[in-house]
């Protein structure tokens, strides 16, 4: 089973495989194949099985500021109604994510970075999740 932290689910659907070193995104596109045909993930606080392979990863927390992230995390199981300890597969995180409207989008993803580059979108998000 593999584990994700919250503001991951929304990374998961999005990642296109730009952005960061090979290992890392070998490592998201396993992750995501594994999901796709039926993998089970649990909901975690704190480092995933994402963040294990992150150039940005410190012993304590991210380069990029630790707190923004653990933010992104609390509001993304806030907008899809989950919580930590909680076991999904990717079929059930996609229906959940097709719910989630512009604005809880926003209040997740608003101030990534990934955004800001036009890497991913709310439009994106809706084109992955529909069933």
């Amino acid at each position: 089973m593999k584990v994700f932290r919250g503001h991951h689910m929304f990374c998961a659907t999005l990642f296109s495989g730009s952005g960061y070193d090979q290992a890392f995104t070998e490592n998201m596109t396993q992750t995501i194949e594994y999901m796709q045909k039926g993998g089970r993930f649990r909901l975690v606080d704190g480092h995933d099985d994402i963040c294990r392979y992150c150039p940005n990863r410190e012993s304590d927390g991210c380069s990029l500021g630790t707190e923004n992230v653990s933010r992104r995390d609390r509001a993304a199981l806030e907008v899809t109604g989950l919580s930590t300890g909680q076991d999904m597969r990717w079929t059930e995180l996609r229906e959940r994510l097709s719910r989630v409207s512009e604005a809880e989008f926003q209040h997740v993803c608003g101030d990534c970075r990934w955004q800001e580059m036009g890497l991913c979108s709310y439009a994106l998000l809706k084109e992955r999740t529909m069933p």
